[in-house]
């Protein structure tokens, strides 16, 4: 039953958000998979360097419509999976999605003191052109402990 109404709803999505979701829902499992399979040390290696500085540029409205879109597959499309995608998986698709698209990005990872688990918490979250992308609101709670972005985020700015 909730497959058929799955499909229901995937059917009445525009053309173009139906691919956006297959895409999210594509590297969602090759991000899940990666994070089973393979050392966290090989996964940031694909990353660039750690960054621990802040970066700024001013982005155009279509830029963060993109990024926006992007925000919108990830979330729609966890929620058909039949097991949990935290959030580095989330921030992997993330990634793979708006590196495709040439738009710059950030993943940050950071640590929380949680009373709920009693002890440290480690979340990672995207951001890409000015807009959340995953891991929002949590990450307001987290301190940053440093980012990967792709280069072009710390110098491009709007023609």
């Amino acid at each position: 039953m909730f497959f058929l109404h799955l499909m229901r709803r995937f059917r009445r999505l525009p053309p173009a958000r139906r691919r956006l979701a297959l895409e999210a829902a594509f590297w969602l499992l090759v991000a899940r998979s990666a994070i089973l399979l393979l050392r966290f040390s090989w996964i940031v290696h694909r990353l660039g360097p750690l960054h621990a500085h802040e970066a700024s540029g001013s982005f155009s409205l279509a830029e963060q419509g993109v990024a926006r879109e992007v925000a919108w597959a990830i979330e729609r499309t966890v929620a058909i999976f039949p097991f949990r995608l935290v959030c580095l998986p989330r921030a992997l698709a993330a990634w793979k999605m708006l590196d495709r698209r040439s738009l710059p990005w950030r993943i940050h990872f950071g640590a929380f003191r949680s009373r709920e688990r009693k002890g440290l918490c480690t979340h990672a979250w995207v951001d890409a052109c000015g807009v959340e992308v995953t891991g929002y609101p949590e990450a307001y709670r987290c301190t940053e402990i440093g980012y990967y972005a792709r280069e072009m985020y710390e110098w491009r700015m709007v023609e």
